[in-house]
């Protein structure tokens, strides 16, 4: 039995730095990821906060199919006592369920990793729920490796 064809909507997709006028869509996004990661998106200042980007100590980088934006990454640099060094820290990484598998994921790391190489950093750090299998196996495809370690926050 042939398999269906999964339409080739990728072949046009632009991959980008986030615009301040990216703001709606990527706040759709910040929603959704929560969804797919089981939990809330706790709404505070996000909308406003993306409408200012470039006032952020941070990059964004969005995957857009006809002009909707159906991924993206978020990075931002941080410093390691233990490496005594920066590292740039993917705090996100989503895709839309039609945007999966078709190598959107790995061109967003490469950016952040391109990205990171253009600011003097090597390393890129990042998390994953354990019970995502899908991105842990994604994040083992591409050459990561894992680290034993829970993430705690304070509100």
């Amino acid at each position: 039995m042939l398999s269906p064809k999964r339409p080739k909507i990728m072949s046009n997709t632009i991959i980008r730095e986030a615009q301040n006028s990216d703001s709606e869509q990527l706040y759709m996004l910040f929603k959704k990821h929560a969804e797919y990661e089981s939990c809330i998106l706790h709404v505070s200042n996000q909308k406003q906060a993306l409408s200012k980007l470039d006032e952020y100590p941070m990059k964004i980088f969005v995957a857009e199919y006809e002009n909707v934006i159906i991924g993206y990454l978020s990075v931002i640099k941080q410093f390691s006592t233990w490496d005594m060094d920066y590292y740039l820290y993917v705090d996100c990484l989503y895709l839309t369920p039609r945007a999966r598998g078709k190598s959107l994921g790995k061109k967003l790391m490469y950016l952040a990793r391109e990205y990171g190489n253009s600011i003097s950093i090597s390393k890129l750090q990042w998390q994953t729920p354990v019970e995502n299998i899908n991105a842990s196996g994604f994040y083992s495809s591409i050459g990561a490796v894992s680290k034993k370690k829970q993430r705690f926050y304070w509100s």
